[in-house]
C-alpha cells in the first residue's frame, strides 16, 4: 500500500535484482575517469563507425525483405484472383458446357 501512495511500484524479486544491477552499473560508471583519453576517444569513434556500418547493412537487408514480401503478396493476389475467376459458378458452367461439347456428350 505504501508503494502505491508514494507513486512507486511494488518491487518483486525480479525488479529488485534489476534495480541492484543498475545501481552497481551506475556506481562502476561514476567511479571511472571524468574525461576520455585520446585512445578511448579513438576507440569510441572506431566502434561507432562499426555500429553505423552494421546498421546500414541491416537497413539494406530490411529493404530487401520488404521488397520480397511485397512481390510475394502481389503474386499471391494474382493467384487468388485467378482462382476466384476459375471457380465463379458462371465460369464453371461455361467450362463444363465447352468440355461436354468437345467430348460430344
Amino acid at each position: 500500500m505504501t508503494a502505491q501512495r508514494t507513486g512507486q511500484r511494488a518491487e518483486g524479486p525480479r525488479s529488485a535484482a534489476l534495480a541492484e544491477r543498475l545501481a552497481r552499473l551506475w556506481r562502476s560508471r561514476s567511479s571511472g575517469p571524468a574525461y576520455e583519453t585520446p585512445a578511448t576517444e579513438v576507440d569510441r569513434d572506431r566502434r561507432l563507425k562499426t555500429v553505423e556500418a552494421r546498421v546500414e547493412h541491416l537497413e539494406t537487408a530490411l529493404e530487401g525483405l520488404q521488397d520480397a514480401l511485397y512481390r510475394h503478396q502481389v503474386l499471391d493476389e494474382e493467384k487468388l484472383d485467378e482462382l476466384r475467376r476459375r471457380t465463379d459458378p458462371e465460369q464453371i458452367a461455361r467450362d463444363l458446357s465447352k468440355d461436354a461439347r468437345r467430348r460430344g456428350l
